[in-house]
């Protein structure tokens, strides 16, 4: 179920989070282009397609909830950052 979570973190954060919500990283050819925020389109480790844009102020996550929870609040994967 594809959902619209807006949330803010820090940028040292926000790092992290897109290196753990995105499996792999896809070309947002086909989204409709917004010229205030940077688009990242993709996987995510659940095989799930996600989208987040990424204003100057907070994020617009769209896809399944799960996924934006499980990045956020899941244990670093690498562990080499200090917060996993």
């Amino acid at each position: 179920m594809n959902d619209v979570r807006e949330f803010s973190v820090p940028t040292a954060q926000l790092s992290c989070l897109i290196g753990n919500l995105f499996a792999e990283l896809e070309p947002p050819c086909s989204e409709p282009d917004d010229p205030d925020a940077l688009t990242l389109c993709g996987k995510a480790p659940s095989g799930r397609e996600a989208m987040l844009f990424v204003y100057r102020e907070h994020c617009l996550f769209v896809g399944d909830p799960e996924d934006l929870d499980a990045a956020r609040n899941g244990r670093c994967p690498d562990r080499r950052c200090g917060r996993g």
